[in-house]
């Protein structure tokens, strides 16, 4: 099972001359290129098939990241609940882990305070987001809990930036708990070798970093690209012997089709 496995993406009403189905189903193909884990110097590209959902409903909204449900709000934030998948390409064949258990999908679901700093809506110019969410880490029998994390972030968002594409930029931080950090840079004394030294990790922060998205609506089509650099310099797992380099890039690239509607 890996992280584009499933693709499932939601989104709320938005304001427009034409009435929107309610409901839209489609199918969809994605290709990305990412690391084994933040910190491995070893990427794998993945490209996979996933089915394609718009729901949009008064008390749901998402983009092409995650799931959310808006709850709470006033005239400038809101309090919602989200969910998105967890940034891990797979580590069945990674060199620095042999021997050690691979790391399965994870997701990430939890509250999520919202503040406009500009703009009409948290749905468009500067808005800083600041979600805490429990993470999963999931296989084809099992779901085992590894951690929270905490992701402050600001968020820029703007319609029609070149030619009917959507524009999105979050620049943020994260803060992770020990039995996170734990999960993907610890080593237990089973699995410690002559060149992987035991490794206790410990919670605190966990890096910085820049992500660009792109997506655009063509008929029954829709497009998506992003871009993701993290920067892992002064994370508390840093001595870790998994940690290859302070730099993690990830894209993914994705094109659905919308074969049904509803109103």
């Amino acid at each position: 099972m890996r992280y584009l496995l499933f693709l499932l993406i939601l989104t709320a009403a938005t304001v427009s001359a034409e009435k929107l189905p309610k409901i839209e189903l489609g199918v969809g193909f994605a290709t990305q290129h990412l690391r084994d884990y933040r910190g491995s110097t070893e990427a794998q590209t993945q490209s996979l098939p996933f089915p394609f959902l718009i729901y949009r409903g008064e008390r749901f909204q998402a983009d092409k990241d995650a799931i959310k449900g808006r709850f709470l709000e006033g005239d400038n934030w809101e309090l919602n609940l989200s969910a998105e998948g967890a940034l891990n390409g797979g580590s069945g064949g990674n060199s620095a882990r042999a021997g050690m258990p691979e790391l399965n999908s994870a997701g990430e679901i939890g509250p999520s305070l919202n503040i406009n700093l500009s703009g009409e809506s948290v749905d468009e110019g500067w808005v800083f987001r600041f979600p805490v969410r429990a993470v999963l880490a999931v296989d084809t029998s099992s779901i085992e809990h590894i951690g929270y994390n905490a992701n402050p972030k600001f968020t820029f968002r703007k319609p029609d930036v070149w030619r009917g594409w959507n524009g999105k930029v979050d620049l943020g931080a994260l803060w992770a708990t020990q039995a996170y950090h734990q999960y993907y840079y610890g080593v237990d004394d089973v699995h410690v070798t002559p060149e992987r030294n035991f490794y206790a990790a410990e919670s605190g922060f966990s890096g910085t970093y820049l992500k660009t998205s792109m997506k655009k609506r063509v008929g029954k089509f829709w497009l998506g690209w992003n871009l993701r650099y993290d920067y892992l310099g002064a994370t508390v797992f840093q001595d870790s012997p998994l940690m290859e380099t302070d730099h993690y890039f990830s894209t993914t690239f994705a094109v659905s089709y919308f074969f049904w509607r509803s109103q």
